[in-house]
């Protein structure tokens, strides 16, 4: 049987090109969307809006979630290294994670930061989050000033919370 070479790079480039479209970020979101809340794992609810003033990083991950889970290490180095700057880092668990899983993996790696909790998928939704993790370095103003799909490089990460905070 002969192998056509041709015919294989064809598909592969179509292929390439669909998986682009598919898994490249949601241009179209510019900003936190208005009257946004997320309902922490303790049952207490943040309006977005009322973060306006200073940036946080908000991603969204999964316990089922190798990459979302090698990264929470990084996201608690961060979170000690900001305190009292005002930045913060708050975690959003999809709606497929249980409120019991939730709790048990932070507790389990001892999660300094916010974790909030995704139960009807709305969120999730209104972001466009295709993969996790997904993450988003809000500024000051309520701007997303990066999204990021995958993990973040850990100096990556702290270089863009400490240039956001110089405004």
């Amino acid at each position: 049987m002969k192998l056509d070479t041709k015919g294989i790079a064809i598909l592969a480039f179509i292929a390439g090109i669909v998986a682009f479209f598919l898994l490249s970020p949601n241009q179209g979101l510019q900003s936190i969307p208005p009257a946004t809340n997320i309902q922490t794992i303790d049952g207490k609810t943040i309006e977005l809006d009322s973060l306006k003033g200073k940036p946080y990083l908000l991603t969204f991950w999964s316990v089922t979630c190798p990459g979302c889970v090698g990264e929470i290490p990084h996201l608690i180095e961060l979170e000690k290294k900001m305190q009292g700057t005002g930045f913060q880092v708050i975690g959003v668990a999809m709606s497929y994670d249980t409120p019991p899983e939730i709790k048990a993996m932070q507790e389990k790696k001892g999660m300094n930061y916010t974790i909030a909790y995704d139960q009807s998928g709305e969120l999730a939704s209104k972001f466009d989050i295709r993969v996790t993790p997904t993450s988003f370095m809000i500024t000051a103003d309520g701007k997303i000033k990066t999204r990021k799909m995958g993990e973040w490089d850990p100096a990556e990460l702290e270089q863009t919370a400490r240039e956001m905070l110089k405004g």
